[in-house]
């Protein structure tokens, strides 16, 4: 990214997610339905929720924010990463405000739909309004709650060096990867692994959350960059709407040590040791 291309307006700094505050281990992917309601309620474990963007318009024009709806014991993330048509109707100003108001503690802003079939201009299109975005969000959230974690965009080194290049513009060291695709359009498991360890060979300072894998024989193949596993898969995992919901309760725990101890196991590849000055410069 050229400097023209990164804004300059006058602000105090940004607010980023830090690597020390950032989620790790497992985060649920909630939905506003009562059996969740349920589960996340006076749960005895400290959780970490995912909370898509639609959610938050609906909860806010109910009059809710992230702590009167999920309660102090409750860290809420949302995020952007929602069905391309919704996407497109939703401004940069209308997210804000939404963010503002709903005050969650983290937030994944500004999502841009990047995919392979793409025409090259218009993939470094959307990669370059997804991190302009960003940088505008973080600008406006500056002294807020909220904290802002960058998503990772790019098929291509090329795209991808422009989101390491506004990453350290903005001192952020934890980003966000998408993976729900990967399973939904049958690309699978093995290319998912090549991606990320790709990732971490350019990037080896990125802490990363990945999204749409929370199976644990999975993560414990993936590189150890990878701190936080996102998605529903819990639901199954506690056996949600099968048994009581105390007993769901009781069975996330075993759910939290496995995927705890599957994050960070992975091996770092080879290439992560060489300089990636070329790659963050």
């Amino acid at each position: 990214m050229t400097q023209h291309q990164i804004p300059t307006e006058n602000h105090q700094g940004f607010n980023i997610a830090s690597t020390d505050e950032a989620p790790t281990g497992p985060v649920l992917l909630i939905e506003r339905q009562e059996a969740h309601d349920r589960f996340h309620n006076d749960h005895p474990r400290q959780l970490t929720v995912l909370l898509r963007i639609t959610a938050v318009k609906t909860l806010v024009n109910k009059g809710e924010t992230a702590e009167s709806y999920f309660g102090e014991r409750v860290t809420v993330i949302t995020t952007t990463t929602i069905n391309d048509r919704l996407l497109s109707d939703l401004g940069w100003d209308d997210e804000l405000a939404l963010i503002q108001q709903f005050q969650p503690d983290f937030h994944i802003p500004c999502d841009y739909p990047v995919y392979k079939e793409n025409d090259p201009l218009l993939r470094r299109k959307h990669v370059l309004q997804c991190l302009k975005g960003t940088i505008w969000m973080a600008s406006n959230l500056y002294g807020a709650k909220t904290r802002i974690i960058p998503l990772l965009k790019g098929e291509t080194p090329h795209e991808r060096r422009l989101c390491y290049q506004v990453f350290q513009y903005l001192g952020a060291r934890y980003c966000v990867f998408y993976g729900t695709q990967y399973f939904t359009a049958n690309i699978g498991f093995y290319q998912l692994q090549e991606d990320l360890r790709t990732v971490v060979s350019e990037a080896p300072d990125l802490q990363v959350m990945l999204i749409g894998l929370q199976a644990t024989h999975r993560l414990e193949q993936l590189p150890p960059q990878i701190v936080a596993a996102a998605g529903q898969r819990w639901i199954d995992e506690v056996q949600l709407r099968d048994i009581p919901y105390k007993q769901s309760q009781e069975r996330y725990t075993q759910m939290e040590a496995n995927i705890n101890g599957a994050l960070g196991r992975g091996q770092m590849p080879i290439m992560a040791w060489s300089s990636s000055e070329e790659v963050t410069a």
